[in-house]
């Protein structure tokens, strides 16, 4: 059998082996953000995206759960849940499409309503935007199954990326992105967050399980509950902001290090990570404490950034920070030059100009760190 009939066994094999054996769902993160999934039917494969992608588990045969929610959605699936809800795939009565609606139990989940409140302000605020997540409907209703409860209607979209990336292959090489390729899911993703930053919102919980793929492999922004308003001339929208904020490998180090006063650049830090993450095909930085992960955070970015920063105090560093010795980023030696030692099996490929976004993302400095604004005008995306 040649090599190509054996690489094509190989990956009917995963494809097959991927949707009878749905991956295992997550716990919540340290910082007890919500992890929802919104899953839509079967689609044919995603053009924007490498064949190695995955569809959506098939659709089984499903019966409804529970009464229906504000009297016009019926339940059909779980698809997400959270610590805040659950998701759910559900039908609008009325019309027969298929929705995606999180609900919250607001005796137990919301109990002020606050949590949806803020997230259908964020939604309507976004409204239009092709790389956000969109709203459809939202209120309160009543289920003799689950109690009173508040719920968001929203466009069903696709996978989650992070699980689109898991299901290209078993090992990191085998789930790396071409850069032409995240340059393309790059560009909308940035395009989310430059709208996000427009109106006056940051995100504040990027990352590959907040981003959705839909059935043209186009990316969109999701979860939106952990959105936060920026305005600086309102007092309501002014610093001090809450503190952690992002799943743990996603966080910036001035978030890490106890900011409270924190900007829109938190989310190009994510936007970063989720960069590394496409290139590499595994996560670049990494840790179960947010003191393991400023360790590898100073290991990969050197201490000479985040020590320029202008809020920075040598109290805020731990002891075991104070043993490293690098002083400068050793980021660019992670990333091939195309054509220079990269490919399978060997470092990723990463150009010039892209590595410039990459390092312009993950500056250590807030004060330092590309805007997304900026990140969209820069020459590598204009190819």
């Amino acid at each position: 059998m040649t090599n190509f009939w054996k690489k094509g066994a190989r990956a009917l094999k995963r494809l097959a082996m991927a949707i009878v054996k749905r991956p295992a769902r997550r716990k919540p993160t340290a910082s007890a953000h919500r992890q929802y999934r919104y899953w839509a039917p079967p689609h044919p494969p995603a053009a924007a995206l490498p064949p190695h992608s995955a569809p959506s588990p098939p659709a089984s045969a499903e019966a409804p759960l529970g009464d229906p929610i504000g009297g016009r959605y019926q339940r059909m699936s779980r698809i997400g849940s959270g610590t805040y809800g659950n998701v759910y795939r559900a039908v609008e009565i009325s019309t027969g499409k298929v929705v995606a609606v999180k609900c919250l139990r607001r005796k137990d989940d919301d109990p002020d309503g606050l949590v949806l409140a803020g997230e259908v302000r964020a939604l309507e605020a976004c409204r239009g935007h092709p790389h956000i997540v969109q709203l459809i409907d939202h209120g309160r209703g009543a289920g003799a199954a689950t109690g009173q409860e508040d719920y968001i209607v929203m466009e069903l979209v696709g996978p989650s990326l992070d699980l689109t990336i898991r299901q290209r292959g078993d090992d990191a090489a085998a789930r790396r992105y071409a850069e032409g390729d995240v340059r393309l899911l790059m560009r909308q993703l940035i395009s989310g967050v430059r709208g996000m930053h427009e109106v006056g919102l940051m995100h504040r919980d990027l990352k590959p399980d907040n981003v959705l793929v839909d059935g043209s492999g186009n990316l969109k922004i999701c979860d939106l509950g952990f959105a936060r308003t920026m305005t600086k001339d309102k007092e309501e929208s002014a610093p001090p902001y809450s503190n952690p904020i992002a799943a743990l490998a996603y966080r910036p180090p001035e978030v890490i290090l106890g900011s409270t006063t924190y900007d829109e650049t938190v989310d190009s830090w994510g936007l970063g990570c989720i960069m590394a993450e496409l290139l590499a095909g595994e996560r670049l930085l990494v840790g179960t404490t947010d003191e393991e992960l400023l360790v590898r955070i100073a290991d990969v970015l050197g201490m000479d950034d985040i020590s320029g920063w202008s809020g920075y105090e040598d109290c805020m560093i731990p002891k075991i920070l104070t043993k490293i010795r690098r002083r400068r980023s050793r980021l660019r030696q992670m990333f091939a030059l195309p054509g220079r030692g990269g490919g399978p099996g060997r470092r990723p490929e990463l150009s010039k100009a892209g590595y410039q976004v990459l390092s312009g993302l993950l500056r250590c400095s807030p004060e330092k760190r590309m805007t997304a604004a900026q990140a969209l005008q820069h020459r590598w995306f204009d190819v």
